[in-house]
């Protein structure tokens, strides 16, 4: 074979020995993917026809009240007002947050709820309750009801809503725990905010209608006996799980569970509220550790002395937090064992400055950083007098 040309038997040979298919794999047989049906966005519903049942008279109005029932309380309306902020909320956040995983946990959490909305499980059940007759049929003959297809096409909805409910749940918890966190840090505040209260409004809605969803759900199920069958098969080698809080399983238990705990890790109160180090708020603290000392100053008090020639950083108004008391606290040790001329407490006894230092110390296990600030100015002002 000559450089430039293609030698057309060996290329023949080829694809005689690996054949290529002429069209790509349909969706429904590629290889190596199995179709779930309560997880299929389209799936097709089976025709709606009315067959003679064997569900008694005395029952009829029983089970017509469960399907009015889930009617009510099967609506996913009350995720609709939240669920539309939570988009307009997404389009504005999308040049700030778009990186950041609480966005897109929020970006998710949109997706899921479209996802409950096109279910339209609503209109499945008012498709079944308009086949039902106004009149209790007599025990003889039986009243004309859907055929059991259609109930089986029902309760795969039902599955599938509850799968994308416990979603949202997950999905809701997620969002909260990012936006607390930097509401905790002083950014956006009143966005943060915002988000929250919508966030917790669809986490409890998706809670209330993903228990609703199954508790209809195994009661429809053991009813579904009474329904007759066509001569079509549906679920094709499927099998419909006899109660839906025990196929959700792990997902079930995590969805009832009340949030107890905060979302945020555990820090003391006064650590949220200290969001600088130049501006404190003793009324950030609580209320129990609150004690402030009093501040006694005379007039002719100027402050200490120090001499320009030992000027030194080494004095009480370099103290700001607990790093820096601690560290002022240590070099006055060191100064006082060295008879430095730098130490500030030269005409203080030795047991007054040790029981100094250890109340010092107690308090900031214990006190916040406004009130150990207060507390040592009190002390060393009493301390420096005596």
């Amino acid at each position: 074979m000559q450089a430039g040309n293609f030698d057309c038997y060996a290329l023949c040979k080829i694809c005689d020995e690996f054949p290529f298919p002429a069209t790509p794999w349909p969706r429904s047989v590629r290889p190596h993917q199995k179709e779930i049906m309560w997880n299929q966005r389209n799936l097709n519903a089976p025709p709606l026809v009315t067959l003679k049942s064997t569900l008694p008279a005395r029952e009829m109005p029983e089970m017509r009240k469960s399907l009015e029932e889930a009617r009510k309380c099967l609506s996913v309306a009350l995720l609709g007002p939240p669920a539309a902020r939570i988009s307009r909320s997404i389009a504005r956040m999308s040049q700030q947050f778009r990186s950041t995983v609480g966005f897109k946990s929020l970006r998710k959490m949109n997706i899921a709820l479209l996802r409950a909305k096109e279910v339209k499980i609503v209109d499945c059940v008012e498709n079944v309750l308009g086949c039902f007759p106004t009149y209790a049929a007599e025990s003889q003959g039986g009243a004309r009801l859907p055929s059991r297809q259609y109930i089986e096409y029902m309760l795969l909805r039902m599955m599938g809503l509850t799968r994308i409910l416990c979603r949202v749940v997950f999905l809701s918890k997620e969002v909260a725990r990012f936006f607390l966190g930097t509401i905790n840090r002083g950014h956006f505040i009143d966005l943060g905010t915002m988000i929250l209260a919508t966030v917790a409004e669809v986490w409890k809605h998706s809670k209330d209608l993903c228990r609703n969803t199954v508790l209809m759900y195994n009661r429809l199920f053991s009813m579904q006996r009474h329904f007759a069958r066509t001569e079509s098969v549906f679920l094709k080698g499927f099998s419909l799980p006899q109660r839906l809080d025990q196929w959700l399983g792990k997902e079930w238990k995590e969805t009832l569970e009340e949030v107890t705990g905060s979302f945020t890790p555990s820090k003391p109160q006064s650590q949220f509220v200290e969001f600088s180090d130049e501006e404190e708020d003793a009324a950030g603290a609580p209320e129990e550790t609150q004690q402030p000392v009093p501040m006694e100053l005379d007039e002719e008090e100027t402050g200490i002395v120090i001499d320009r020639q030992t000027l030194s950083s080494h004095t009480p108004h370099n103290i700001f937090d607990k790093k820096s008391l601690m560290k002022f606290l240590q070099d006055e040790s060191k100064y006082r064992k060295l008879n430095d001329s730098r130490r500030l407490t030269k005409l203080v006894s030795h047991k007054k400055w040790q029981k100094f230092q250890e109340k010092l110390n107690e308090a900031s296990k214990n006190k916040s950083k406004a009130d150990l600030m207060l507390m040592f100015n009190a002390n060393w002002t009493n301390l420096v007098k005596d």
